[in-house]
């Protein structure tokens, strides 16, 4: 799967969740709910209180305009994040491969960056 997101936006839920969401269309705008579904993609991960000999599951929350293909609890694994791209897999066999493009200027951009490393385990 590929798009390019016009929005882009990053939530910390007390830094026991994080959530970052592409957009094609303004996430503030009113629904039209007999419009046709526009490329999106939220991604999350969520930390429980642990014990400290605990190790996280890795696990993320997927959600796409895809949700036959694309959504659900998986183990995600960055391969490029840079101020215009964000290209990752899935760990499964098949449908594996999400790149979503966009353009963010760089006190954004490291805005995205630190949630989505926190997300990624990276």
């Amino acid at each position: 799967m590929n798009f390019h997101a016009f929005y882009v936006s990053v939530n910390d839920f007390d830094g026991l969740g994080f959530q970052v969401s592409f957009d094609t269309e303004n996430p503030d705008a009113d629904i039209d709910l007999h419009a046709p579904e526009t490329p999106y993609l939220l991604i999350q991960r969520q930390f429980e209180e642990e014990d400290e000999d605990e190790e996280d599951d890795g696990v993320c929350y997927l959600e796409t305009h895809e949700p036959d293909t694309y959504a659900g609890h998986f183990r995600l694994h960055l391969v490029e994040l840079t101020t215009t791209r964000l290209l990752f897999e899935i760990d499964r066999p098949a449908n594996r491969t999400v790149e979503v493009t966009f353009t963010l200027d760089p006190g954004r951009f490291s805005k995205v960056e630190r949630i989505l490393r926190i997300i990624f385990g990276a």
